[in-house]
């Protein structure tokens, strides 16, 4: 045994030793050279989170509303004539545009309407869908659901029958445009909703392009009633602006309100083709002044705007009737009850809801055994313009709102059409389906377009307010 042992070291010891040492050594070696330690793989940290509860009834809700929308035809609005020649209430025209070339003097920036923020705030927190719930709940009662069922049918007929430019109407397109364009912006519709958002960024785009340089929107040399049709643009333009803060619609605003500042009188009224003579007109003053609010609301510095709303509660106040009645143009005993609801809603948006003038005007229309049909021709000639006004100004009262929620409601939900349009009643008919649609939609949208002027003391304002005798009720600049 110890012989083989010495055998097998004399071996190893020797050359076959020496060729197994030296392999061994090299393949440590080449080991130690291409060796690549492994990678450790990424660490995955894995959160299980528990889903709120989620709230299945307000889907629900949701849900069947799509499910309404989806079911109604596209159909086409009927052919009613709109002739401009025609007066709104003996003297008051309606709303017309022109056949002169657009100039487009600014293309909006399509990243500006895809990115444009969704500001609701201060008076227009009521347009979110949070919001919207919640003032339906507290102002509309037991009508709240069909009020909106017919808003949501009337916004639909009105994306199917968009003009292709982003217009709404043949003949009045400036106008009935910024009425379509109102109706989508008091239901919080912006460019970045996901169902409406392509309506309301053609309806601006419209707006834009047809703007003229020096402020104005072209109108028809042949009428008078182009006034109309600036002033619900520029309401428009002052909304859109106030609730996405796009920049090239604070320029067309701004030099849209300052035609309607140049345009005042210097008795603070406003006339057909901001005429400055001794006739002055409320049914006009009226959009006058709710462009000037929009744009107080947006909270942009126009010079003047304040001194020109101020000048305007002068005028209103010098054409009302002792009996509280407002008169529409220089003889306060001629008026209607729907240019006493312009009067009022004029009074309250410019901070004196709380005036004996605009009292006297509740109280008159509370005097008046107010009748809501479409089978007659109530308040006066032109009733759903009438109507338009006169629920806002008992809306922004308060007081009796039930009566008269019960009343309107009822009726507008029950005139619509399957399409989801409305034609107007009586005469007013001829002004055609876009103006009935609106009009109608913009009415049963009270309850959550504007903070009511008796909760005024719950709106904080941003900046000391103003002395008593001008100060604004409604602020939110």
């Amino acid at each position: 045994m110890k012989r083989h042992a010495k055998k097998i070291l004399e071996q190893l010891m020797g050359p076959t030793g020496s060729v197994l040492i030296h392999a061994l050594i090299l393949l440590v070696l080449v080991r130690l050279v291409f060796f690549e330690p492994t990678e450790e793989g990424p660490r995955v940290e894995v959160i299980i989170l528990t889903p709120e509860e989620a709230n299945l009834d307000e889907l629900r809700r949701e849900l069947r509303q799509l499910e309404e929308i989806d079911s109604i035809e596209a159909i086409a609005p009927p052919e009613v004539s709109l002739d401009v020649s025609e007066s709104l209430t003996q003297e008051v025209d309606g709303f017309s545009s022109v056949d002169e070339p657009a100039v487009d003097f600014a293309a909006l920036d399509v990243v500006d309407l895809v990115q444009s923020p969704l500001v609701m705030r201060g008076l227009y927190a009521g347009r979110s869908d949070a919001g919207r719930r919640g003032a339906l709940a507290r102002h509309a009662g037991r009508w709240a659901e069909e009020t909106e069922r017919a808003v949501l049918k009337a916004l639909e007929w009105l994306r199917e029958n968009q003009n292709e430019d982003g217009s709404w109407d043949e003949e009045n397109q400036v106008a009935m445009t910024g009425l379509g364009l109102l109706t989508f912006l008091a239901h919080g519709e912006t460019p970045t909703s996901e169902r409406y958002g392509e309506t309301v960024e053609k309806a601006i785009r419209y707006l834009v392009d047809t703007q003229l340089e020096n402020g104005e929107w072209p109108s028809r040399p042949s009428g008078l009633n182009y006034v109309y049709g600036h002033a619900i643009a520029a309401y428009a333009m002052g909304e859109a602006y106030g609730l996405t803060e796009i920049p090239v619609l604070k320029d067309a605003m701004e030099r849209a309100v300052r035609v309607i500042l140049d345009g005042q009188q210097s008795t603070g009224g406003w006339d057909y083709y901001w005429r400055q003579t001794p006739r002055r007109d409320t049914s006009v003053a009226g959009w006058q002044i709710q462009a000037l609010k929009a744009a107080q609301i947006a909270g942009v510095e126009i010079e003047g705007l304040r001194e020109a709303m101020n000048k305007a509660v002068t005028d209103l106040k010098r054409a009302q009737h002792t009996n509280g009645k407002f008169g529409y143009s220089g003889d306060p005993t001629f008026g209607t009850i729907g240019v006493t609801g312009v009067g009022i809603l004029s009074l309250q948006l410019l901070g004196h809801a709380q005036d004996e003038a605009c009292l006297k005007g509740i109280e008159y229309l509370e005097s008046r055994d107010l009748d809501v049909s479409w089978d007659e021709d109530a308040p006066g000639d032109y009733p759903l313009y009438g109507w338009y006004y006169i629920t806002q100004a008992k809306f922004h009262h308060g007081k009796n709102w039930n009566d008269w929620n019960s009343k309107f409601a009822r009726a507008f939900t029950r005139a619509q059409n399957e399409d989801g349009s409305w034609i107007p009643p009586g005469d007013e008919a001829r002004r055609g389906a876009v103006y009935g649609t609106t009009f109608a939609a913009l009415t049963l949208q009270v309850y959550y377009r504007l903070l009511p002027t008796y909760q005024q003391r719950a709106v904080q304002t941003l900046e000391p307010p103003p002395p008593p005798e001008e100060t604004d009720l409604i602020q939110v600049i």
